[in-house]
């Protein structure tokens, strides 16, 4: 059983040896490998070259990460109810000639941050990053309990589509535009920034002065320069570990037709990344 992932700049990923060892605990040879379409001369020509490559070799299916969640849409038969709402894919799945696109981001975030910040004030959050990931942790945070959300990103027509988006989906929520000068309980960052391959961070926390808590969904490095600076002001943080496994989990389930023990892959991150359990 072969599956893959197809990103950009994806070399320090970790979800190949989750799904290994996850397939091994299950008894199946399985493996696991990567499309790393960093520079690529045709970002789009890669992507669909790497698509077609993983069909014609018989894999069961490909995840697909930062920057092709929402390219890949245009590559696929059919999505999920889900991937549809949400406007991206992070997990393709072939069979029967087909190729659907599902979202498993949804899962794996909405576990975590109802386990992380489930507990603490979240009625106003501000996300920063309206691009593939940002859909799906947007609209996992409504489900969650968030009842007003504001929407950043660098490009201010990314963020009103993906406000708009979201207000249509939950009308219930007051979901808006941020400008600056709002007083928020917590902040969640849905960019790349803070990858080894994208340093920095995409908020200075003095503008956002009455925070209570940061998540970013980063987990290599698992403390990102955005949490070191949450904590370093005594900020509840919410590493990009419990997404991790969550997705994972759910990627390999929707693979193989097996269920995940989200506990023992939850276990080996902690072992890969040194993470301490919180």
């Amino acid at each position: 059983m072969k599956a893959a992932l197809i990103g950009n700049g994806i070399a320090a990923s970790l979800t190949p040896v989750l799904h290994e060892a996850e397939g091994r605990a299950h008894g199946l040879a399985y493996r696991y490998r990567r499309f790393d379409l960093a520079g690529a001369p045709e970002p789009a020509v890669a992507l669909q070259d790497a698509v077609t490559e993983a069909k014609v070799a018989g894999y069961v299916g490909v995840n697909v990460t930062y920057p092709y969640k929402q390219q890949i849409i245009a590559l696929l038969d059919d999505l999920s109810d889900g991937a549809g709402d949400i406007g991206s894919v992070n997990t393709v799945v072939f069979r029967n000639g087909r190729a659907v696109g599902h979202n498993t981001d949804y899962v794996g975030f909405h576990r975590a941050f109802v386990a992380k910040i489930g507990p603490l004030q979240h009625d106003t959050v501000l996300l920063l990053g309206a691009g593939g990931a940002g859909g799906a942790v947007g609209l996992a945070m409504l489900d969650a309990g968030v009842s007003c959300l504001y929407v950043y990103d660098r490009d201010a027509c990314v963020a009103d589509a993906l406000r708009a988006r979201l207000a249509r989906l939950r009308p219930q929520a007051q979901v808006l535009v941020w400008s600056g000068a709002t007083l928020i309980d917590g902040v969640i960052n849905a960019t790349p920034m803070g990858m080894a391959s994208h340093p920095g961070q995409a908020i200075d926390l003095d503008d956002v002065p009455h925070a209570k808590w940061v998540g970013d969904i980063v987990y290599f490095p698992h403390q990102t320069p955005l949490l070191h600076a949450a904590a370093a002001r005594g900020l509840h943080v919410m590493t990009g570990g419990g997404m991790a496994v969550g997705q994972a989990a759910a990627a390999f389930e929707l693979f193989t037709g097996l269920p995940a023990d989200v506990a023992r892959m939850t276990a080996h991150f902690h072992t890969l990344t040194q993470e301490v359990p919180a």
